[in-house]
């Protein structure tokens, strides 16, 4: 179980790295686009983190 979580945990560092090296610096409205758009992958990360330990501690999390 000590392997799952370490290969759970290490996936979880995985993709916070990469979530943040996609948000780019913000660009200036006047340039068109949003200029917040790169940080929405930082907060699409974190929802997707909430999500797979939900998913973890309501299927395949023993019972006690």
């Amino acid at each position: 179980m000590k392997s799952v979580m370490a290969g759970f945990q290490t996936f979880l560092l995985f993709l916070s790295m990469v979530a943040v090296a996609f948000a780019d610096e913000a660009k200036p409205a006047e340039g068109g686009g949003d200029p917040y758009a790169a940080i929405y992958y930082i907060w699409y990360t974190l929802i997707g983190i909430i999500l797979a330990w939900g998913v973890y501690d309501s299927f395949f999390r023993p019972i006690e």
